[in-house]
């Protein structure tokens, strides 16, 4: 369960800002046909990092709640990645 602390409109805007531009980062400069044959598990990864850091800023995580599921979605996106090219 995500513990909300109080509205921090500054910290939650950035960390929605970062995400957003991470995954648009992700999705043009690594399509999913180069990541194909560079390796699927660095664009799950950061994909998923990118959509973790993004999901803190609207739901409002700790510190602690970020790295934990930046981490968490990072290498379960990459994984799934790897699933899925096989």
């Amino acid at each position: 369960m995500i513990d909300r602390q109080a509205r921090r409109p500054w910290r939650d805007g950035a960390l929605f800002v970062l995400g957003l531009g991470g995954l648009l980062a992700v999705e043009l400069l690594l399509t999913p046909a180069s990541a194909a044959t560079d390796g699927g598990f660095v664009y799950g990864a950061l994909f998923g990092c990118s959509v973790a850091v993004l999901l803190s800023g609207v739901f409002r995580a700790t510190d602690r709640q970020l790295a934990t599921s930046a981490i968490s979605l990072g290498i379960g996106f990459g994984i799934g990645a790897l699933v899925d090219l096989l």
